[in-house]
């Protein structure tokens, strides 16, 4: 059985760390190194950078910071922002990621997934998708959650699948940085339409959280950012939880909280 996924995204703007809440205000916390030393170190399954200034200044991703990050990271590593074309996710992969990440630009030209995924392999294309609800149904939203595109987005995971996406990537514009967890009605309504993996994102407030994204959302994969980066040990912590609930987790970490009880914020005590 594959074991589901744990995995910290970082929110790259400029060259810092960023918390991000709600796609509207940016908190920074730190330098890029620091925190892939972090995560490798402690039972992470794969990391994403996202560069969100990337596609609104209209630029290419910063490939000296992904060099930067690989040389530091030894699991999987997805990228994205400003991918637009082959040669761009050709020196994305040449820079040191495994995989990349489309977004907005899936939407405005749905050819290029087919396209990139015919190159590289489905398996190194992942497709991140911005929802908020509308009128008692969820639209997808692009550049930073600021257009909303009128496309329902259980019609676009459909066909996502059908041009050939590997992953999707599904974060709620409104659960970000909210705390309250994940959408699980959003969760269930991606994961029921496709036979793609489904990741999600948006709303993390507990470890508690990390484990409903897969037993209740029905979810291959769970990714986080503002929580993991205030609490020691936080991901080996999550996976403990999540282990402890129910989720198939790899636990490979040599520090052990399985035995733990877990606090309200699903630290161990």
């Amino acid at each position: 059985m594959l074991k589901n996924r744990l995995i910290p995204v970082i929110i790259v703007k400029g060259d810092l760390i960023v918390q991000s809440f709600n796609f509207k205000r940016f908190l920074p916390i730190g330098k890029m190194k620091t925190a892939i030393e972090f995560f490798v170190n402690w039972d992470v399954d794969e990391i994403i950078i996202l560069d969100i200034d990337a596609t609104k200044q209209e630029r290419a991703p910063q490939l000296e910071v992904i060099k930067c990050a690989s040389k530091e990271c030894f699991v999987p590593l997805t990228v994205g922002g400003g991918i637009r074309s082959v040669e761009s996710i050709k020196d994305v992969l040449r820079a040191g990621a495994d995989k990349i990440s489309i977004n907005s630009y899936a939407v405005e030209n749905p050819q290029f997934v087919t396209d990139a995924a015919i190159r590289f392999g489905n398996q190194c294309i992942t497709v991140s998708v911005d929802t908020m609800k509308v009128s008692n149904d969820y639209n997808v939203f692009i550049r930073n959650g600021k257009i909303d595109t009128g496309i329902k987005v259980a019609d676009w995971a459909r066909k996502l699948e059908r041009l050939g996406a590997g992953e999707i990537l599904i974060n709620s514009v409104e659960r970000d940085g909210s705390r309250e967890g994940y959408d699980l009605e959003l969760l269930n309504l991606i994961s029921s339409n496709v036979n793609i993996p489904v990741v999600a994102c948006g709303g993390v407030g507990n470890m508690r959280h990390l484990a409903n994204g897969i037993i209740k959302g029905n979810c291959q994969g769970v990714a986080a950012a503002n929580i993991f980066q205030h609490t020691e040990h936080s991901t080996i912590a999550a996976k403990a939880m999540m282990n402890k609930l129910g989720a198939q987790v790899r636990l490979s970490s040599d520090v052990k909280y399985e035995d733990f009880d877990f606090d309200h914020l699903g630290r161990p005590v």
